[in-house]
């Protein structure tokens, strides 16, 4: 079946995904929208950033397509939000910044082996 080249008739979808912050959302879409859509004559996606809010729009010729676009478009957001939780820094996303315990181990320390008989 040949996509349609009028996209009139695509369905749409479109969706705002809140952050703690807008550079949190402006993080989200740079990393997402590097990755172009593989078959534009029958997918389209639209990403910007409202506030601190994701805005996307999918568009696709059949149902399926939108249904797998918007399934890809969730996993990629939540593989960047756990990446950012992972290794950014806390005040990348969105969480207070504590002092370390005075006498805490170093990151040295425990990749030595176990934290067994580190005294704190």
């Amino acid at each position: 079946m040949a996509a349609s080249t009028d996209r009139a008739d695509w369905h749409t979808l479109s969706l705002s995904i809140p952050f703690p912050n807008a550079d949190n959302a402006t993080l989200v879409k740079r990393v997402i929208e590097v990755d172009r859509v593989l078959r534009p004559s029958e997918l389209s996606r639209e990403l910007s950033v409202e506030g601190s809010d994701l805005k996307a729009t999918l568009r696709a010729a059949t149902v399926a397509q939108a249904r797998v676009a918007l399934d890809h478009l969730f996993s990629d957001i939540q593989l960047v939000v756990q990446t950012m939780h992972k290794f950014g820094p806390p005040e990348v996303v969105g969480q207070k910044v504590e002092k370390a315990a005075p006498n805490a181990p170093s990151l040295e320390v425990g990749m030595m082996g176990s934290w067994e008989g580190v005294k704190q």
